[in-house]
């Protein structure tokens, strides 16, 4: 087991203001004045709908509550939750994927149907050469070549048609599929996506969890899986408010990204919360890449933008565990997590690797 504490000499300084989002924090800030008018709670999903209701990156979600606020209709809990699972929880990321997947099954059987057409009209058209190759032969008079050739040119008319018809056609699927293959990765980057940090989620963590264990277990190789908590984060947010909360987030992300510059993959995981797995390393590799975030982090003063208000330091813990024959996914969270409460018992501000 590897653990380790903060030194008892520890730098800072102050944050540029050039680090945090502003545009976020405002963001954030409509999003809380509006639970407060509306008297809503300030729970996760209800914050979250408001969030994106500020942000405005929702139509759906815009036009709902622009018509309730307009027409007077009280906004409530249950109208927010059925805003929030509707359009805007992972399952209902997952639905307008299908949708777009569907509506692009679609335009290219547009596409389809409209080649057919095009092979249709060609072989009317050859048909129509034939029929002109057999009238027009030796001794034809010339009222009789005079018709074959408006024959050949109404023929030859209609496959001009045909063909400008079907390019028309096939440049507006291209189009629409180009518009909906940007839609698809877009909704797959949401989905799987952090919407504070910017970080991939716990979704996406759990993927890179099962196929790292696969290749770890193909290779031979091990595989380091960290959690990384925000110590007395909650305090924070109830003394300065969830604005300040976020923004702490968003600087230990950061700070954590420069650490990072290898094949390592850093999620939120869930709350204040963060997962980091290591690829190809063992417990001390896992507990060095900890220990340069945690001191990294401890250098950072923390001042409330909005109030100037000094909050100081803040202190990570980590929790850590290698891949051991027969674990799964599961096995390695669970193991880490342990880890990550055995550190916080011991004091915080500490990473323990079992």
């Amino acid at each position: 087991m590897f653990s380790g504490s903060a030194s008892s000499r520890q730098l800072s300084h102050e944050q540029s203001s050039a680090n945090r989002s502003v545009s976020d924090d405002d963001v954030a800030s409509r999003a809380i004045a509006f639970a407060q008018k509306n008297d809503t709670p300030l729970t996760p999903y209800i914050y979250e709908v408001w969030y994106t209701y500020a942000a405005r990156s929702s139509e759906a979600v815009n036009e709902a509550i622009d018509l309730a606020l307009n027409t007077g209709e009280p906004i409530h809990t249950d109208m927010l939750t059925e805003l929030y699972q509707t359009h805007i929880s992972p399952s209902s990321m997952t639905d307008q994927i299908a949708d777009i997947g569907n509506t692009l099954q679609r335009t290219l059987g547009n596409v389809t149907e409209a080649m057919d057409e095009n092979l249709r009209d060609q072989s009317v058209f050859s048909g129509a050469l034939r029929n002109v190759k057999q009238n027009l032969v030796v001794g034809s008079s010339k009222r009789e070549v005079t018709d074959v050739i408006k024959q050949l040119h109404r023929a030859n008319q209609e496959q001009i048609q045909s063909t400008q018809r079907v390019t028309i056609q096939l440049e507006k699927n291209r189009a629409q599929v180009a518009k909906l293959k940007g839609e698809l990765i877009e909704a797959k980057r949401t989905a799987n996506t952090d919407y504070l940090t910017g970080l991939p989620n716990r979704r996406m963590m759990d993927e890179h969890l099962d196929s790292a264990i696969f290749e770890a277990r193909l290779r031979k190789q091990t595989l380091c899986l960290l959690l990384a908590q925000l110590d007395n984060l909650d305090a924070v947010s109830r003394a300065h408010g969830i604005t300040v909360a976020d923004s702490i987030l968003k600087t230990f992300a950061e700070q954590m990204d420069k650490e990072l510059p290898g094949r390592e993959v850093a999620s939120r995981f869930a709350g204040a919360k963060f997962a980091i797995l290591i690829p190809d390393a063992d417990g001390q590799s896992g507990f060095m890449a900890a220990e340069r975030i945690r001191k990294r982090l401890r250098m950072v003063d923390f001042v409330a933008r909005e109030t100037g208000a000094k909050i100081g330091t803040m202190s990570v813990s980590f929790g850590g565990t290698t891949l051991t024959e027969g674990d799964g996914r599961t096995d390695l969270i669970e193991r880490s997590d342990k880890a990550l409460l055995q550190a916080q018992r011991d004091g915080q501000d500490r990473t323990v690797i079992q």
